[in-house]
């Protein structure tokens, strides 16, 4: 499943090869076909190809002579069991861990680049706080779910 935020700011669930795809939180009928192509940057959509290039935490799509800017949500999922936890939304590889233990982080910071799918993909932390523990080194293949991170979250006064 792909989460995703048009230019109108309405949150978009759209998985590959269903026929529904869910518009803040409504479902809805999907009438367009979605398929992966076996090469890098490119998807297939109704039949015709398009090229897709992720510029920084933005996908940028061109079809039919036309370019679309797409801005995924990835944080990382919370519910791993710890308060504050964060999980793998995707099973994948660690290709960076862009902070350390007592960190103070904020809400939406890339914490970790992973790699599924020959794509990369940011993981932004899904509460502020401080890294309390990383579970996974660089390089290592982590399945959907497993623990990434653990984040003490701000108390408010």
């Amino acid at each position: 499943m792909i989460e995703l935020r048009d230019s109108n700011n309405r949150q978009w669930q759209i998985t590959i090869g269903s026929s529904e795809a869910t518009c803040d939180g409504e479902t809805i009928a999907n009438e367009h076909t979605f398929e992966i192509d076996a090469r890098p940057n490119r998807l297939w959509v109704d039949g015709q190809l398009a090229h897709v290039v992720k510029v920084q935490d933005d996908w940028w799509v061109h079809i039919d002579g036309r370019i679309h800017v797409l801005s995924i949500d990835e944080q990382g999922l919370s519910g791993s069991g710890a308060d504050g936890g964060m999980t793998a939304p995707m099973p994948g590889k660690i290709l960076e861990i862009l902070c350390g233990v007592g960190d103070q982080v904020e809400a939406g910071q890339t914490l970790i680049v992973m790699e599924a799918m020959k794509m990369e993909h940011r993981i932004a932390a899904n509460a502020s706080g401080a890294i309390a523990a990383i579970h996974h080194d660089v390089g290592e293949q982590v399945d959907a779910g497993a623990t990434l991170i653990d984040i003490d979250e701000e108390q408010s006064n």
